[in-house]
């Protein structure tokens, strides 16, 4: 059974790795937190340099999640601040995605391989595959978790947890007890066999 590990999402000294996300003006650093190799999903701390943007219309083949820890982004018009969540299900079109001249920290949730295209998606957005957003939920503290927990913990390999004020993640394996740490937190159920 896997531990539970806090990770300190402020720490120095992490292994940053460069990516340059298509059609964007700069590439950013992340770091993986977690991955399911068999689905390609997985879950990172993503750094945006001051200024990024990406112009254009475009989407991913999978959805994505995200909370702003520090700074502000803005995707097809709408302001993320730090402390905001937002689930952008597949094939989504996003329009002129921004970063503000501080940057911008984020966790962000993929749930399978992020393969951009350009242009608008062809369907609805969330079309091929159920709601992937019925796998988390915003508490205000754990506190609240009981009775609040996205789907079934039956079935669950684990979960992911981002504490947003005290700028912690960890991932709890099924049946292991959450951590106990004020604020808010974002719980993502992982799905066994995910």
């Amino acid at each position: 059974m896997r531990e539970s590990r806090l990770v300190d999402l402020g720490a120095l000294g992490r292994d940053w790795t460069g990516v340059t996300m298509p059609a964007a003006s700069a590439p950013v650093r992340l770091v993986r937190l977690h991955a399911d190799e068999a689905m390609g999903s997985s879950v990172s701390l993503v750094r945006f340099p001051p200024a990024w943007y990406r112009p254009g219309a475009g989407h991913y083949t999978c959805a994505e999640e995200f909370v702003v820890l520090e700074g502000r982004i803005s995707v097809s018009g709408t302001a993320y601040p730090a402390g905001a969540h937002a689930f952008l299900p597949e094939s989504a079109t996003r329009a002129d995605s921004a970063v503000d001249a501080d940057g911008c920290l984020a966790v962000a949730w993929f749930s399978g391989p992020p393969r951009w295209r350009d242009g608008i998606a062809d369907g609805a957005p969330g079309s091929g595959r159920k709601a992937e957003s019925a796998l988390s939920v915003l508490l205000g503290s754990l506190a609240e978790l009981p009775g609040r927990l996205p789907g079934t913990t039956e079935g669950a390999a684990g979960f992911d947890v981002t504490f947003l004020e005290a700028g912690v993640w960890v991932y709890v394996p099924h049946g292991e007890p959450f951590p106990d740490l004020p604020g808010r937190a974002l719980v993502r159920r992982w799905p066994s066999g995910a």
